[in-house]
């Protein structure tokens, strides 16, 4: 058996450390007034967009190497599929820093107008944040309904994942993510770097 390729470990540490690098200041600036922080963010293009998106390309990558790795490795056609629709998900997540580039370079937009696009780019990321915790919630059953027949880290990573997407669904809860989420990535990044060690063929 060829050894998996160690590239998503190494990205899933990489986005260890940008996750809460990003995550906390935002959250950090929006304790008093988080709709007026929201606000101002979408109306405005910064090297924390650059860092989102680079966020975003780096977790669809970890999602979908983890999906090969269930398609090639493990008899795991639901969990791929879950894996699929999960990186989906985020791509969608992501993809409202769309609505930061017609906000500031469409400063002819008339007030209501503006008003309307950041309403719906709030929308859209509570939206797909609430999609994210269902997969993933699902995803977590799935994997521990067979958890006899899985490696150790990937038994560590279900049980991680489904209290984060439980927090994800509390909303205030899901503040704790930005601590868990990198523990989370931790666990794939050494399921990754491990290779043979760890994923075997059930």
């Amino acid at each position: 058996m060829t050894r998996h390729p160690a590239l998503p470990g190494y990205i899933a540490i990489a986005l260890a450390l940008l996750f809460p690098a990003y995550w906390i200041p935002m959250l950090s600036s929006g304790l008093e007034s988080f709709a007026d922080a929201y606000r101002t963010d979408v109306m405005q293009l910064s090297a924390m967009d650059l860092l989102f998106v680079a966020i975003g390309v780096m977790e669809i990558y970890i999602y979908l190497s983890l999906r090969r790795l269930f398609q090639e490795r493990i008899d795991g056609t639901l969990p791929a599929t879950l894996l699929l629709l999960m990186a989906i998900t985020v791509g969608v997540f992501h993809a409202t820093v769309l609505f930061d580039v017609v906000l500031s370079v469409g400063p002819t937009l008339d007030e209501p107008m503006r008003e309307r696009l950041v309403a719906a780019s709030a929308v859209v990321m509570v939206a797909a944040l609430f999609v994210y915790a269902v997969l993933g919630l699902v995803l977590s059953i799935v994997l521990l309904s067979r958890r006899a027949a899985l490696p150790r880290l990937l038994k560590v990573f279900a049980v991680l994942l489904a209290v984060a997407c439980v927090l994800q669904l509390t909303v205030v809860g899901g503040l704790l993510n930005v601590v868990l989420f990198p523990l989370i990535l931790s666990v794939l990044a050494v399921l990754f770097i491990r290779g043979d060690h760890e994923v075997e063929v059930v």
